[in-house]
């Protein structure tokens, strides 16, 4: 029998060995780990093959109205004099004060006309207890400077979801840019997300997840998603011993040094004790396998079981993934706590750091999940206050800059 999977990137070898093993596996008399539900029910649990069907549910299209509105918010935001007006948003003359601190971006200070802030609003519904994705299609990156177009991107996703996170491993940074850091320079060792290369199914590390499009490559790079609790759901049925392997501890590599972030020792899979949202399923090959930066020899090394379990998640995710048809200027908003997310490889031809995405990180404290105690540590340190006083200081990274990256609290 063929050994598992040891790589950051499985082939289409690899993924054939898998499901060959799979489909000639005898049942197992395994039973679910005590305490973990044997199905999760809920519209969080989909097939891209049954979901990619009903795109009115996951893609907001702006009208022409409502981008008008955007634009008004930003010249008010800015302290620009504003007059906009039409049928469905009466706006009239007025001249706000200028907010230069990008820490006050809110709801009320990127004011938007009362029925489209209730329609953005309405969106964490559908993070949260539908399908756990959202675009949000119509905007033009290219009309605004790069401040303009973090304010418009952060004002917006502040009528879905009000509290922002920190992305960063020094709980400062609100901003990461995704991009191919080893454009024209090869020889640079990074983590996957900071190449060009594909991206295996994965989380973060935060609640809602939210990627700005601000350019795609010419050619690859779509982004995909798959259901966490659709995963759960097989590996209930098919192989339960791989449960037992999520929730016994792991111990994941950060490639950084310990003074930054140590490496974590946790369980993949958890109980919240939550009858809504029952159990919290986290995962990423990267720190298991490494991938140009090897894992480090201290550490202890990835059983055989749990390779086999890293193996299982990504195969499976990918057979019921959706790719998604994302274009320049969309927004993607993601329920990190329910949705696998994965990227092809890319090609940007001769254009340095052209796919470039930038990611932040939101939670909706009126829809919030049960987090274990395990985990309180790490969400305080992504969404509460990082000042001795009981405030926050927040950083906004406008352009990239090289590495930055370094800091980032998960890459793939």
């Amino acid at each position: 029998m063929a050994a598992t999977c040891t790589q950051y990137t499985p082939s289409d070898l690899d993924t054939q060995r898998f499901w060959d093993r799979e489909n000639t596996r005898e049942p197992t008399n395994v039973s679910i780990p005590d305490g973990f539900p044997k199905e999760l029910k809920s519209p969080l649990v989909w097939k891209g093959s049954d979901i990619e069907k009903n795109e009115s549910d996951w893609k907001l299209s702006l009208t022409s109205s409502e981008v008008a509105a955007v634009d008004a918010a930003l010249k008010s935001f800015e302290g620009c004099p504003v007059l906009v007006v039409n049928k469905l948003f009466a706006l009239t003359n007025n001249h706000a004060a200028q907010y230069e601190d990008l820490s006050l971006i809110s709801a009320s200070t990127f004011a938007l006309p009362a029925d489209f802030s209730r329609r953005l609003r309405g969106l964490s519904e559908q993070l949260y207890n539908g399908a756990g994705f959202q675009i949000i299609h119509g905007l033009d990156p290219s009309k605004y400077n790069s401040k303009q177009q973090i304010i418009v991107y952060a004002g917006i996703s502040a009528h879905v979801c009000p509290q922002r996170g920190f992305v960063d491993v020094k709980s400062t940074g609100v901003l990461a840019h995704i991009v191919n850091v080893q454009a024209g320079n090869a020889s640079k060792t990074t983590a996957p997300a900071y190449s060009n290369v594909p991206l295996s199914f994965h989380t973060d590390n935060c609640e809602i997840m939210a990627f700005f499009f601000l350019d795609t490559a010419l050619q690859g790079g779509q982004t995909m998603l798959s259901s966490i609790w659709q995963t759960y759901n097989e590996l209930a049925v098919q192989r339960p011993e791989l449960l037992h392997t999520l929730a016994d501890p792991w111990v994941l590599d950060t490639f950084k040094p310990e003074t930054l972030q140590a490496p974590r020792h946790c369980r993949l899979l958890q109980k919240t004790g939550c009858d809504k949202v029952p159990v919290l399923f986290r995962f990423s090959r990267y720190p298991i396998t490494g991938w140009q930066r090897e894992r480090n020899q201290r550490l202890a090394k990835p059983t055989e079981a749990q390779f086999e379990t890293a193996d299982a998640i990504q195969f499976i995710a990918m057979k019921n993934s959706i790719t998604l048809p994302v274009v320049k200027g969309d927004m993607l908003l993601v329920n990190d706590m329910a949705l696998f997310h994965a990227r092809t490889g890319f090609d940007d031809g001769n254009i340095p750091l052209k796919r470039h995405l930038v990611k932040m990180y939101f939670r909706d404290p009126e829809q919030g999940w049960n987090i274990p105690t395990s985990m309180e540590n790490e969400w305080r340190q992504t969404y509460s206050p990082n000042q001795p006083d009981g405030t926050r200081k927040e950083t906004w990274q406008l352009l990239y800059e090289p590495g930055v990256e370094e800091l980032s609290t998960l890459n793939g």
